[in-house]
């Protein structure tokens, strides 16, 4: 029942959503309406769709020469074919409104597009954006321990993902903490390598200590990485089981209700791996 469930929840909530954040590029120029640039941004725009839902990523270029256009899409990696192929469908038309930037990057809860006039496949580029909805969470009433608790059960979704190729650069998870469960979310786009994805992973779980630390939830969204937590379940877990070694030597689950007793020290040293560095939200850029 619950496989069912869950796809028709995240159908009613793409129907109903707004985009998380949209980005323009600074330093790209604007292109021309009925222009060369335009025609070929359409085109590849068209394909996004019925391509992306068959692996839940895709990227490919049209055109020749300077009016070439090179886009990219991602599903995140819960949703079923027919939802990813909705959301993209919807984000292609959406991203044509607004500026005419020749680089720019579309984000929804359940996929974002990016296209651009150079060619950007397989390359790192961290671009950090703090969505709004992140001003309506609630705090938490032990900050403290929740972010110790929180940032261990990221840091090891962060592994999972970054170095388990099964996983396609996609891991969920949940850890108990004291009457309820933090529920976690961490992907990097399949085109990049291992280490690229932790390290993207660690600068978006920077700025999410930065922007929501102490709160209910929080999600930060790049162009190579998101990372998302909230206070209750939000992706669909029915096949994503992950197991790791706890830190007091037993087995703790991602993807199931699992208490984890922490040792204070063991937690702060795990947070202060991810942590040690904290990194504005700006574009960085990382070439293979």
């Amino acid at each position: 029942m619950l496989s069912m469930i869950i796809p028709l929840f995240m159908l009613s909530t793409l129907t109903n959503a707004n985009p998380l954040f949209t980005y323009c590029f600074n330093d790209a120029i604007n292109y021309t309406a009925n222009s060369q640039f335009e025609d070929n941004l359409q085109q590849i725009l068209q394909w996004l769709p019925s391509n992306t839902s068959v692996t839940g990523f895709y990227t490919n270029s049209f055109g020749d020469g300077a009016d070439r256009v090179y886009g990219e899409a991602l599903c995140r990696g819960d949703v079923t074919p027919t939802i990813c192929q909705n959301c993209i469908k919807i984000a292609s038309q959406e991203i044509l409104n607004g500026c005419r930037s020749e680089e720019k990057i579309i984000w929804y809860e359940l996929c974002q597009i990016h296209y651009s006039f150079q060619n950007f496949s397989s390359l790192m580029v961290y671009t950090g954006k703090y969505p709004d909805s992140n001003n309506l969470e609630k705090n938490v009433s032990n900050p403290s321990h929740f972010n110790e608790v929180l940032m261990y059960l990221m840091d090891n979704l962060s592994s999972e993902a970054s170095f388990t190729p099964s996983k396609r650069k996609f891991a969920v998870g949940e850890i108990k903490f004291s009457k309820s469960n933090i529920y976690g979310l961490v992907q990097c786009t399949p085109d990049i390598k291992e280490s690229d994805c932790r390290s993207c992973i660690t600068f978006a779980l920077g700025d999410l200590k930065a922007c929501c630390q102490g709160r209910q939830g929080g999600i930060v969204v790049s162009r190579n990485c998101n990372v998302r937590f909230e206070l209750y379940r939000f992706y669909n877990a029915t096949s994503m089981s992950l197991t790791y070694p706890s830190p007091a030597g037993g087995k703790w689950k991602t993807g199931m209700v699992v208490a984890v007793t922490c040792i204070s020290a063991l937690c702060n040293s795990c947070t202060h791996s991810v942590l040690c560095c904290l990194y504005p939200v700006e574009e960085r850029r990382t070439r293979r």
